[in-house]
């Protein structure tokens, strides 16, 4: 298994002291053999510290300390790491068994290209549902258009190449939420993109969960990327749904309670402004994915 190409797992890790650890043992039961995992740790004030030093044997770098953010966090794990394929696992994800040894396999041969290969995901609610019920984040084949105003792409079922990051370079410090969909935009520019329709990983949905309680600051960052990257017509929904959204908020709180279907075309009825820019009703359905 020598032959297999190196990968690196960058951790950023904040708080999650609760979650880090089985985030680090499931990297650890890849049993991958040629393997860096670097947890970058920003100054954590719960148990985080405790829980990776459980680890010091099994990582090949770890640290606690102050940083600007989770981007911050994974560049510096990048620039510390050596692997061939590198990606990274946020201390609340987890990596299903077998995954890594198949990503190494694919990857034999393509560790001198611009190259993503990526795959889904599956979600693991603790809260609001009842604990442990789970669905299925299916991601869909590349289409750079598509990516910019609607982000499929299961960032922890995404592994690519040393040569792809640093010529696409660094993450953008400016985002807290959108940083992996603003870097895959960029990325797409110079990579080649492979789809494979097969689980890689859990992302685990809870009360403190970042992306889902960003709320406007969130909605400014995937605005700005919406609009340094998608078309008029895309910036223009996204702009009125985002106008629009105090009057049609009660609206879709009563249908989704009521789990009626078809809600994004009654959203557009009740409306009128809203569907006068509509060119499909099925495109409200991803703008009101992406602002969560």
């Amino acid at each position: 298994m020598t032959d297999y190409p190196s990968i690196s797992v960058v951790i950023p890790s904040y708080n999650q002291g609760q979650f880090i650890g089985e985030t680090i043992q499931s990297v650890i039961d890849q049993q991958y053999p040629n393997l860096e995992i670097l947890v970058l740790d920003g100054g954590s004030t719960d148990n985080t510290v405790e829980v990776i030093e459980q680890y010091i044997d099994r990582l090949t770098y770890w640290h606690s300390k102050k940083d600007k953010g989770q981007a911050d966090a994974i560049n510096q794990g990048m620039r510390l790491s050596s692997g061939e394929i590198v990606c990274w696992l946020n201390s609340d994800d987890m990596y299903l068994p077998g995954t890594l040894l198949e990503i190494g396999q694919r990857f034999r041969g393509l560790t001198d290209q611009n190259y993503v290969i990526y795959g889904d995901t599956q979600f693991l609610y603790e809260e609001r549902r009842p604990r442990g019920a789970r669905k299925v984040q299916y991601a869909a084949p590349y289409d750079p258009l598509m990516l910019a105003y609607y982000d499929y792409i299961a960032q922890p079922s995404a592994f690519w190449t040393r040569k792809l990051w640093e010529e696409t370079g660094e993450l953008d410090l400016r985002y807290h939420y959108v940083l992996d969909w603003e870097w895959f935009l960029r990325a797409g520019k110079i990579a080649q993109f492979e789809y494979v329709p097969k689980l890689y990983s859990i992302y685990r949905i809870h009360t403190s969960h970042k992306s889902s309680s960003g709320g406007i600051r969130r909605k400014q960052e995937v605005l700005d990327v919406v609009k340094t990257y998608a078309s008029e017509y895309w910036i223009d929904l996204y702009q009125e749904v985002d106008r629009c959204y105090p009057t049609f908020k009660p609206w879709l709180k009563r249908l989704r309670k009521l789990g009626i279907p078809h809600q994004e075309w009654l959203l557009s009825q009740f409306v009128p402004a809203l569907r006068s820019k509509l060119q499909h009703v099925q495109d409200l359905s991803k703008v009101l994915a992406m602002y969560a």
